[in-house]
Parts: C-alpha cells; sequence; structure tokens
C-alpha cells in the first residue's frame, strides 16, 4: 500500500548531514509546514469560490425603484407570481432564507425572546447555515449558536421546506410549523400554526404581490406569516419548561446580492392585534434603495411607501467585539393609524457575530413597543460598520 510513498521519497540522498527535497526524512521533519501550506491553499480557493460573490464591492449606488420605475415594472412583470405553498419550498435561485423570531414565556411569567434561521446559498457552491440565539429576559443572558454546511440538507419536500441539520430543524407545512435547536446550555423545541393567509409584501404601485425591488441588487420576494402561535420546550442549562408565545416567521427568495445592501428592519406585534412590517434597504455607500412596509389586522393588509412612515433613530450601542455602531433606539410614526411608537432593544448587546459562517456581523434582537401602542417586536441591523468607518455618521448606515 506505500509503494508509491516510498517511490516517490525513498530516493532522496543526504548533502551535508541535512536531509534533502524530496527525501522521505525531510519529509517527516518538514510534513506539517507542507500540510500547513496545502491547507491554507484550500482554504484560499474556497474563499473565492464560495464567497465570491457575497463579498462582490458595489462599483456605483444602486438606483432605487423611483428612479427606475420603467425598469422596475418590466422586472418584477416578468417574474412569476407567488404560488402557495409551492412557494415555501426551496428555489433554484442565489439567495434564500427561512427565519423565526418570537418572544416566549413560561407559565410563571418568565419571558424569553429568540432568532433562527436557515440561510439557504446557491452560487458558484451550494451551502446552508444556520443561525440561532436566545434571551433570557429575566437576567439579560443570551446564548447563540451557529452552524455551516455544505449542500443543501433538506429533505426536498415540493409543498414547504424541512431541514435538518445535527440539532437544528426547521419544517413547513402550509400553516403547521416546527423548530428546533440547540447550543451550549440551551435548547428550543417548538410547534407553531397560524390560523390566517401569509402576509405577500409589496411596496404600493409595483406590479406583483410578494416581489420587492432592490435596484442593482436584484429582486426578492418575501413573505411572512406574522404572528403565528408557538407551545413547545424551552430547556435552559438542563432545566426544561413548557413555552408558549408569539412568533414572527419570514421567507426570502431570489437571485438578489444581500451583501450588497444595509438595511432596517422592524417585525412589531402590537397588542390591539397589528403586525406591522416596516423595511429600510440602503447601498454600501448609504443612498436609499427601498423604504417599505405592511400593515396587517384581522386579515386585511395594506402596502405601506415610504410617505406612510418616518423613523428615527436617537441612540446608539457599540459593540465591543466587533467596533460596529448600531443606532438601536427608535421613534417610529405611522400618521395613518395614530401611532407614534418608541423602539426599546429588550438587549442592547444583542449583535450576532456570524464571521465564522457568513462573513458578516448584524444586531439581531427583541424590542419592546411603547407609546401610542403597546406591543412587542424584533429588529435587525444589518450592513452597518464600525464606528472609525463611518465618518461621524453615527445612527446611519
Amino acid at each position: 500500500m506505500n509503494s508509491g510513498i516510498s517511490h516517490v521519497y525513498g530516493s532522496g540522498r543526504r548533502l551535508g548531514g541535512r536531509a534533502r527535497p524530496g527525501s522521505s526524512r525531510w519529509f517527516r521533519r518538514y510534513r506539517w509546514l507542507v500540510i500547513g501550506g496545502w491547507l491554507l491553499i484550500a482554504l484560499a480557493i474556497g474563499w473565492v469560490l464560495i464567497f465570491r460573490s457575497e463579498r462582490a464591492p458595489v462599483a456605483a449606488p444602486l438606483p432605487s425603484v423611483s428612479e427606475r420605475p420603467e425598469v422596475s415594472a418590466k422586472s418584477a412583470a416578468a417574474m412569476p407570481p407567488v404560488r402557495l405553498p409551492a412557494d415555501d419550498a426551496p428555489h433554484a435561485m442565489l439567495t434564500e432564507w427561512w427565519y423565526y423570531s418570537g418572544h416566549l414565556q413560561t407559565a410563571g411569567g418568565e419571558r424569553y425572546s429568540f432568532h433562527l434561521a436557515t440561510f439557504l446559498r446557491q452560487g458558484t457552491l451550494t451551502h446552508t447555515v444556520f443561525h440561532g440565539s436566545l434571551l433570557d429576559h429575566r437576567n439579560g443572558k443570551l446564548y447563540s449558536e451557529q452552524s455551516r454546511t455544505a449542500g443543501n440538507p433538506s429533505h426536498g419536500r415540493k409543498d414547504g421546506f424541512d431541514f435538518s441539520h445535527g440539532p437544528w430543524l426547521m419544517r413547513g407545512e402550509g400553516s403547521r410549523h416546527v423548530a428546533k435547536m440547540a447550543g451550549k446550555g440551551f435548547a428550543l423545541d417548538l410547534v407553531l400554526s397560524d390560523k390566517l393567509p401569509q402576509v405577500l409584501h409589496q411596496a404600493p404601485g409595483t406590479p406583483q404581490a410578494g416581489l420587492l425591488d432592490f435596484g442593482a441588487a436584484g429582486l426578492s420576494y418575501y413573505t411572512s406569516r406574522p404572528r403565528m402561535a408557538a407551545e413547545g420546550t424551552l430547556t435552559i442549562d438542563g432545566k426544561a419548561m413548557p413555552v408558549t408565545g408569539d412568533v414572527w416567521f419570514d421567507h426570502q427568495w431570489g437571485d438578489f446580492e444581500a451583501a450588497q445592501l444595509r438595511w432596517n428592519w422592524f417585525a412589531l406585534q402590537l397588542t390591539d392585534g397589528a403586525d406591522i412590517m416596516l423595511f429600510e434597504l440602503f447601498d454600501r455607500q448609504g443612498a436609499p434603495v427601498l423604504r417599505m412596509g405592511t400593515h396587517a389586522k384581522g386579515g386585511v393588509v395594506t402596502a405601506l411607501g415610504a410617505g406612510d412612515f418616518t423613523t428615527n433613530s436617537h441612540g446608539t450601542w457599540t459593540s465591543t467585539a466587533s467596533g460596529v455602531v448600531y443606532p438601536v433606539d427608535w421613534t417610529i410614526s405611522l400618521p395613518a393609524w395614530g401611532a407614534r411608537l418608541k423602539i426599546e432593544p429588550a438587549l442592547r448587546a444583542s449583535e450576532m457575530d456570524a464571521r465564522t459562517t457568513t462573513l458578516n456581523v448584524y444586531w439581531e434582537g427583541a424590542v419592546k413597543v411603547s407609546g401610542s401602542h403597546l406591543g412587542q417586536g424584533f429588529m435587525e441591523l444589518s450592513g452597518y460598520s464600525p464606528k472609525a468607518e463611518q465618518g461621524g455618521k453615527l445612527g446611519k448606515p
């Protein structure tokens, strides 16, 4: 079995008492340097192949939808309409994710919040990433976990999704879902259900429900189940507790480059039954690409344009791990509903450091809603820069 190795390395000669390159002795002496060098080369090749498109720079600011309405309408009209439940399943597109963010409580009133996401990337190579976090609101302890695997670990459902990888499980069959994750010191096992149809997000004036235009970054389908009823078991440090709560579910897919965009995303569940999604997207230079949202209540869905709401940030938090400055305190106004909402994070230090799996960091966490209306929700802030790179523009993308 080793004859080939002997043939290659067995004819080495010694010069001046030192093993010359090509000798078996030379290889034994320097084998870890050789192996390490090949590993570095393999990692460099993998970096280029896997992340090349995800880290592609933007040469110029992306045009906003309002600056290119004829292109927007033509592109969207050429896309097929959303068809459910078939479109709950994975697509043969560049970028796709399934996302849960929710609030849970025990029978004794202890409060928790979590996010759990599956990201499917089908670029030069196909790979899947799992992100999850859990916040204990009593003591402010934040648990997080992430994992990455080559390929697409789904089970090929045609009318839903079914991902499993180690302790991660995300399964959706129409209005009934199952979500599981586990990490150091925690585990979550939930069954979720929904009594209402999915919400198809749509910017006012665009031709197709469920389809958003991200300018030069591409087109994205976007659907949600804003308030799924959840029940299951939460385990912390070996102690299992029954939990119930409300969970927001998002699904986005399309041939778009998320790495070319920055965004503020708000998913708010108000106590009067209204569910509000607000999406503000910018290019990497900070120029606006799209501002839109959705107001849903009792099955009535209203598309919101840029003129239907205002957002103002008035407080930041700086990550000691990444140096990124996030605008975590907000005031949001929706005049048509007489709403002036104060948004405060449940935990300011809610950064998800995903540099080992998706090469980025982002702020993802629970928020408290007060002001004219009460409620709870989640906020995501993505694409922000360290303070030294912001040029004094704190709180701006």
